[in-house]
């Protein structure tokens, strides 16, 4: 174990504000920093990364998991659809799939409800980019469809959570990972430019229709 010394400096340091950060985007910076950590202290130990595997793996796949879901909840506002909102579950692959149809709705609604258009481009390089992710997260899928593999050595039926011989490249992970980043952190903001102009749209007619009803409220 790693001593710590007690001073007021270590006493401030390590007293955690746990409920200062509440929000999906928060959590999901907080695990990918972690990651970040374990990463480089294999690197600068000159350790191999199987002391650490499980748990570096599993913060990488709950990067997957909150970035999604971070995603799922934002996008939800504009695809008028409710699906995986408040999904309790880890399966990858479903909320890998609802995190594009939010996408693919979102750009169906704008069109239709506020006139506005995707520009191609944006849309091609989402795509692209989603095919990369999508690497990483089938991966994850594979071997730890219940996020659990990570956790445990064994399975509910007490089966081996691996088997023998598997392998995974953790700089493979990282540079995937680094690209999911992009996605789940970026999306937004990419597509900022039409969601809040719709939300402008949205908010003229709030005050208009305000306006209209207290012009008729008599007095």
């Amino acid at each position: 174990m790693t001593q710590i010394e007690r001073n007021k400096r270590t006493e401030h340091q390590f007293n955690a504000f746990i409920d200062y950060y509440l929000s999906f985007p928060s959590y999901l910076g907080s695990y990918k920093k972690s990651f970040d950590i374990l990463l480089k202290d294999v690197l600068v130990t000159n350790s191999h990364v199987d002391y650490i595997a499980y748990p570096i793996l599993f913060l990488a796949r709950h990067c997957m998991e909150l970035g999604l879901k971070t995603n799922i909840r934002y996008f939800a506002k504009y695809s008028d659809k409710d699906d995986y909102v408040k999904a309790g579950t880890h399966d990858l692959e479903n909320l890998f799939r609802a995190f594009k149809m939010h996408i693919d709705k979102t750009f169906e609604t704008l069109k239709a409800k506020y006139g506005i258009e995707i520009e191609k481009e944006d849309k091609k390089s989402f795509k692209e980019l989603c095919n990369e992710v999508e690497k990483l997260n089938s991966t994850f899928h594979l071997l730890d469809k219940n996020s659990d593999a990570f956790r445990y050595p064994v399975d509910k039926e007490q089966n081996p959570s691996f088997k023998t011989g598997e392998r995974i490249n953790v700089i493979d992970v990282a540079e995937l990972l680094e690209k999911s980043m992009t996605l789940f952190v970026h999306t937004a903001d990419v597509f900022a430019k039409y969601t809040d102009y719709a939300d402008e749209i949205e908010s003229y007619y709030e005050e208009l229709m305000r306006e209209q009803y207290e012009q008729n409220i008599p007095y």
